[in-house]
């Protein structure tokens, strides 16, 4: 890809295109003004051979700049919106294949910040740490209070109860399984995934004088003995390639109660998109695509498990990120003061690419209710359940009693 390429891509925005030697380029007539400032003779030419890779490595090696601000727009200008199609992406059944070979490819891939810094998060995700993609149901919303009113929901959502067993699969730094336990009064075994998380949550367990209530652990979901209530699993499905997850759902089945939930909040597809940021999707954390809904459903029929509950939420997520940026934007210096120039344009461009991807719809967040097989249908909340004039006429013609307007 050349300058008259960038110059065709180039939509509502004006780029200015800064080289080491002092040459300036101008592209574009109108719209907002990007000041891209290279820093090496290279980097440009490395750039436009292989934007969707090199466009982040040489952002994190320090090699451009641009107002952090403008790293979406910038990533939208220079990354095709479609994917290279590649021969896995149209062969299912090569593309299991690739799932369970090991990932050997060189990944530059950095931990996140959520796993090793609760200062940070506290930056992002607000004081309180509450984990989960915030619901901001009324408009003026702070991160703080769209992150409550998901917890709330979800007491209602999974119909908690005193003295009942949850099994939180990705707790984070402990905040939601806190907040359900002191909330519900229910008992609670968390997992987490590094020994930052699990030293902060077990200060905080102590903190809240709910030590005989919640108990954390690292490892692996698998060394779980007994029955539990319910299950939450936030940001987990991720982890897992796609031939995993019969065992996955299976293993859910085998640790509910008869009667009892599973609630599962996913980053996936609604469709075999591929994601054309290859940056970003190197750093996935299973090294392979996320979850395709056929994929998980089709997992769920070798398990007695029930679908109960299906919804997107993909618009609050994305207003949650761009919420998690501007903060980030905001505390930056001290940021990198703290995790080095490298970790945090890491981080930097790891939003930037996650927001990118969401626009373009290669992305979006699910919640799924499963329910055991004694389980009762949940009660939800009026305002909530979807109403039948929304329901697609292919859908209501096959339903009795639903009467098509005419």
């Amino acid at each position: 890809m050349g300058l008259n390429t960038i110059e065709k891509r180039v939509e509502n925005i004006r780029l200015q295109i800064h080289q080491p030697n002092g040459t300036i380029h101008h592209i574009g007539h109108s719209g907002p003004l990007i000041d891209w400032h290279l820093h090496t003779s290279e980097a440009l030419r490395s750039i436009l051979k292989h934007p969707e890779l090199n466009l982040g490595r040489s952002y994190v090696r320090g090699e451009w700049d641009v107002d952090t601000r403008q790293l979406p727009d910038l990533v939208k200008t220079l990354i095709s919106k479609r994917a290279k199609v590649r021969l896995l992406h149209n062969r299912p059944c090569l593309r299991r294949l690739r799932a369970r070979l090991p990932h050997t490819g060189k990944v530059d891939r950095q931990p996140h910040w959520q796993g090793i810094s609760a200062w940070v998060s506290q930056i992002c995700l607000g004081e309180e740490l509450l984990q989960g993609c915030a619901l901001f149901s009324e408009p003026g919303m702070t991160m703080e209070q769209a992150r409550r009113t998901h917890c709330r929901r979800l007491i209602s959502r999974l119909q908690l109860e005193p003295a009942q067993h949850l099994l939180d699969l990705n707790a984070g730094w402990g905040a939601t399984a806190l907040f359900l336990a002191r909330t519900a009064d229910v008992r609670v075994t968390a997992f987490v995934q590094t020994r930052e998380q699990l030293q902060f949550a077990k200060t905080e367990t102590r903190r809240c004088g709910l030590d005989g209530q919640v108990h954390f652990r690292l490892g692996s979901f698998h060394q779980c003995r007994g029955h539990f209530d319910r299950i939450l699993a936030t940001g987990f499905l991720e982890r897992y390639p796609e031939p995993t997850y019969p065992v996955l759902f299976k293993r859910f089945e085998e640790l509910l109660e008869d009667d009892g939930f599973a609630w599962i909040q996913v980053a996936g597809r609604s469709e075999d998109i591929a994601i054309s940021n290859r940056w970003y999707q190197s750093q996935l954390p299973s090294g392979h695509s996320l979850p395709l809904i056929s994929d998980m459903a089709s997992a769920l029929e070798s398990t007695r498990l029930r679908t109960l509950l299906l919804e997107e939420q993909t618009g609050h997520w994305l207003q949650d990120l761009e919420g998690q940026a501007q903060r980030f934007y905001q505390h930056r210096t001290a940021i990198s003061q703290r995790f080095g120039e490298q970790r945090t344009r890491h981080w930097e461009f790891q939003l930037a690419s996650q927001t990118t991807a969401i626009h373009w719809g290669q992305l979006r967040r699910y919640e799924l209710l499963l329910g055991n097989t004694r389980c009762i249908w949940p009660s939800y909340h009026p305002g909530i359940a979807p109403s039948a004039e929304h329901l697609p006429w292919d859908i209501i013609d096959r339903i009795p009693g639903l009467a098509r307007d005419i």
